[in-house]
């Protein structure tokens, strides 16, 4: 897992040496201010995007997840939330993995580590991170951000 802010590109220059990284921050940096929700294609689909809002919940209503495909660049445009993770082998699946959708689901657990996703921040989690994202940080009621999604081959080659 990688987490920082959009304007602090000390923490987050060395990913430009791979072309995926270098092309999905530099859309996440001519991002207009109120980007249109959904879905779309960047690079076909190696490389889309979900622009998304909803309401932040207690973190007992949420769920773990992590993906096989893909690696989450998310993003928080306006609004705030809490993602908790923790390595995916330290949990215990919910229920089979869902190919279509690249997702599984965990049982929740404790977890340690805690990033505050506030305006301007991103996380990145590879399949190795389980990620609970929607969590209430109990000072913004909802969230409004995207997720870039790469595909995994791009930035591991060794997949």
């Amino acid at each position: 897992m990688i987490y920082g802010h959009l304007s602090a590109p000390d923490a987050w220059a060395h990913l430009l040496k791979q072309e995926a990284w270098r092309f999905a921050f530099d859309w996440l940096r001519a991002l207009p201010a109120d980007p249109e929700p959904g879905i779309r294609p960047l690079r076909g689909d190696d490389i889309y995007v979900n622009v998304h809002g909803y309401d932040t919940l207690p973190r007992e209503q949420c769920r773990f997840e992590s993906h096989r495909k893909y690696v989450d660049l998310q993003y928080c445009i306006r609004g705030a939330e809490l993602i908790d993770w923790k390595l995916s082998m330290t949990l215990q699946p919910s229920g089979p993995f869902d190919e279509p959708k690249d997702l599984q689901f965990y049982w929740l657990a404790p977890s340690l580590s805690v990033v505050h996703m506030v305006p301007g921040s991103f996380a990145i989690f590879f399949p190795t991170d389980a990620h609970l994202p929607k969590r209430s940080d109990g000072l913004e009621r909802s969230v409004f951000k995207l997720v870039i999604k790469v595909a995994q081959h791009l930035v591991n080659p060794s997949v």
